[in-house]
């Protein structure tokens, strides 16, 4: 039976949200205030699965893995291919230990199909990397902003997907009655009502303080005429080669801050990682700072509130959400359309409660 889904934030997670729904003939308004500073707009788009200080593997990376490659497969979304750019990640040793212990990891049956041993320096005239590094096989980025105009585009067109672009404060919110109030829009009702607000979740007045932490971000557009990289370089940060010269670099990580807006204090500190990864110089074409929704134990927030059964929320992907967009959408799809419940335990709503 076709049900109304109001789904809140148009970025990685309500539009994949929206995407599966508009596909199971569903009746879909998808409200976007297009914040610049949402972490799907600024965000470098960047998936990987080797992640952290230690270089962990991450989350059930293979399901997600899957999961991205299962949705750009799906017929009417494979044009969607197009903006994602499987790419390597070369993550340079900075010391000599580092190789040690990638000596035998990387032969383990965990990482053996992820990684590649790079016993020697790679592009030694433009990359400091003496002492080699590892070459991170199923990742890449995605140009987010692209791919979600062209998806919305596509709903909007083989759907008849609503898109407002409007800001909902909390408290225009109806749960008891099922609507919500909009300036432009007027009241709308819902039969199911999903938050995939990001950062601002921060605020849900349904949700416990703390549940999501926000995280600011900043990164650098930068060029060089003698930098030439096939892979993506990682080395405390990271350069990712998105053609003509060009590169986004970054990303710093802030839990304490005072606005949104770009910070020369931040630039600073990417540029000196910047000058410690490469030989050659570069120019700074411009500077993007944006808000991440994190959560304690860095999984997603994924399915249906506990005391209101229309609610939903879908957030909380930190640094992850190319990689969790298409899992979690899924899950959650399920639980609302089918009764099916996959959901981990570490990642379900009820853990906040």
């Amino acid at each position: 039976m076709k049900q109304r889904f109001t789904i809140i934030g148009g970025g990685l997670a309500g539009s994949f949200m929206a995407a599966r729904l508009c596909q199971a003939g569903q009746e879909v308004t998808l409200i976007d205030d297009q914040e610049p500073q949402s972490a799907s707009r600024v965000a470098a788009g960047l998936f990987n699965v080797i992640t952290g200080r230690y270089g962990a593997k991450s989350w059930m990376a293979d399901q997600l893995l899957e999961d991205i490659q299962a949705f750009f497969d799906i017929p009417v979304f494979q044009s969607l291919s197009k903006h994602v750019h499987y790419t390597p990640i070369y993550r340079a040793f900075k010391e000599e230990a580092e190789y040690n212990k990638w000596l035998g990891r990387s032969a383990e049956p965990a990482f053996r199909e992820l990684v590649e041993l790079v016993e020697q320096p790679l592009l030694p005239k433009q990359i400091i990397n003496p002492h080699g590094g590892i070459m991170i096989l199923p990742c890449g980025w995605l140009d987010i902003p692209a791919l979600l105009r062209e998806l919305h585009d596509i709903l909007i067109d083989r759907w008849g997907l609503h898109i407002i672009h409007e800001s909902v404060p909390f408290d225009h919110i109806s749960l008891t009655n099922r609507n919500l109030w909009m300036n432009e829009a007027g009241l709308q009702s819902f039969d199911h009502l999903i938050l995939c607000q990001g950062h601002h979740l921060t605020h849900c007045p349904w949700l416990p303080a703390g549940s999501i932490i926000p995280n600011k971000g900043e990164i650098l557009i930068l060029e060089s005429d003698s930098l030439d990289l096939p892979f993506v370089l990682s080395k405390k940060i990271y350069m990712i080669p998105i053609g003509e010269g060009k590169f986004l670099s970054g990303s710093t990580y802030a839990n304490q801050f005072e606005h949104a807006e770009p910070t020369f204090p931040a630039a600073d500190e990417i540029m000196m990682y910047v000058d410690q990864a490469i030989h050659v110089p570069v120019r700074v074409l411009d500077h993007w700072a944006g808000i991440r929704p994190t959560t304690r134990n860095r999984r997603p927030i994924i399915g249906t509130h506990p005391v209101h059964p229309c609610l939903h929320v879908l957030g909380g992907f930190g640094t992850k959400g190319v990689l969790l967009a298409p899992f979690s959408s899924r899950l959650l799809t399920d639980v609302l359309l089918t009764g099916e419940d996959q959901i981990p335990e570490e990642a379900r709503v009820e853990r906040l409660f």
